[in-house]
């Protein structure tokens, strides 16, 4: 398939999905909310197929790469099966009762943790991508600035997993522990703030050496910014984060999807093989988040409570879901890296 200009998709479509719509989106219900004292409330139910569609068929898209042939399974032998056993037997020795709560609460504040490193790396990586399909390079120092944003922006994500929780009460006093959050909490806002300015100047400063920054490389690092704050300050606002993250997500599987599919055959495929192709293999993996990730719930809707009206059975599926976010980071975090000739060129191979 011949592309007319470097990109994923398209260049308009990159920029869309990989930042655009959810900063400008997000920007303005935040303006609307902080100029005119707008109220916003968001409930997961209420947009369930948004959820269905983007949330979880991100998730699919992942195993789709990784569980596509022994030989991937063999070379990614800790993501494909050592980890999904061990969190599979926490989850089992959860479902015999050993512990149940505390294990789940576990399961899901690891999971929590965990989805910091993750939001904050595939920022970096679609920043990194962009820069490297359109011949955009940045000096240490503006890589430092860039990046150490991410990090603080990593920080306060941590500290948003960990408000209401607090430490047992003879490491610390209560009082004391949510004065110290409170100090710290503050004090990573602020260094926030301040490498907004410091990752601008990186931009302006690669700018000004002559390199051609294109607003895809700048809207995954920008749209950060605006989603931490939309968390904060609107009721289910992390909704809208987890599907904006997860779509900014979609387009690179399904690139190396169409990628592979392109490479399957001898002969040339056409561009309406392709997008077919894709579109089939985008319909089966967002069936199976449907069924494995929101069967029970929306069985439930459908069908009336049944068996997940059970308080255990409830938990348990938090706990599963819990599981397979903690696989999702783990399989993200060893397959998708630039560094991999591999990765590069299942990724790129449509540009050459």
């Amino acid at each position: 398939m011949q592309v007319r200009s470097p990109s994923i998709t398209t260049p308009t479509l990159d920029l869309v999905i990989t930042g655009g719509l959810s900063t400008f989106a997000m920007g303005l219900l935040l303006l609307w909310w902080a100029a005119w004292g707008g109220s916003l409330e968001f409930v997961d139910g209420d947009w369930i197929v948004l959820m269905v569609l983007i949330n979880s068929t991100h998730f699919m898209a992942s195993y789709r790469l990784l569980y596509v042939s022994r030989e991937e399974v063999l070379l990614n032998r800790w993501s494909a099966i050592f980890v999904p056993v061990a969190l599979l037997g926490i989850l089992a020795i959860a479902a015999v009762g050993f512990a149940r709560n505390e294990i789940i609460q576990n399961l899901v504040f690891a999971s929590s943790v965990y989805l910091a490193w993750h939001y904050t790396g595939q920022a970096w990586g679609m920043v990194s991508a962009f820069g490297r399909i359109l011949g955009v390079k940045f000096t240490q120092n503006e890589r430092y600035a860039i990046r150490g944003g991410m990090r603080i922006l990593l920080a306060l994500h941590v500290l948003f997993s960990l408000s209401g929780r607090l430490p047992p009460a003879e490491w610390i006093e209560p009082a004391r522990y949510i004065a110290a959050y409170g100090v710290v909490f503050q004090g990573i806002v602020g260094m926030a703030i301040l490498s907004l300015f410091a990752g601008g100047w990186a931009f302006v400063s690669a700018a000004r050496r002559g390199q051609s920054l294109s607003p895809r490389i700048i809207f995954p690092w920008l749209a950060l910014y605006i989603w931490y704050p939309f968390w904060y300050f609107v009721p289910g606002g992390f909704l809208w984060v987890q599907i904006s993250h997860a779509l900014q997500y979609l387009a690179f599987p399904l690139r190396i999807e169409a990628n592979r599919y392109s490479a399957s055959s001898d002969e040339p495929r056409s561009p309406s093989q392709i997008r077919r192709h894709v579109a089939l293999t985008f319909a089966g993996i967002a069936l199976a988040g449907g069924i494995f990730l929101h069967g029970p719930p929306l069985a439930a809707m459908a069908l009336g409570e049944g068996w997940y009206s059970n308080d255990t059975a409830r938990l348990l599926f938090r706990g599963f879901i819990a599981c397979v976010a903690i696989h999702h980071y783990f399989i993200d975090g060893a397959i998708w890296k630039l560094s991999n000739p591999k990765v590069r060129g299942e990724l790129f191979s449509h540009l050459r």
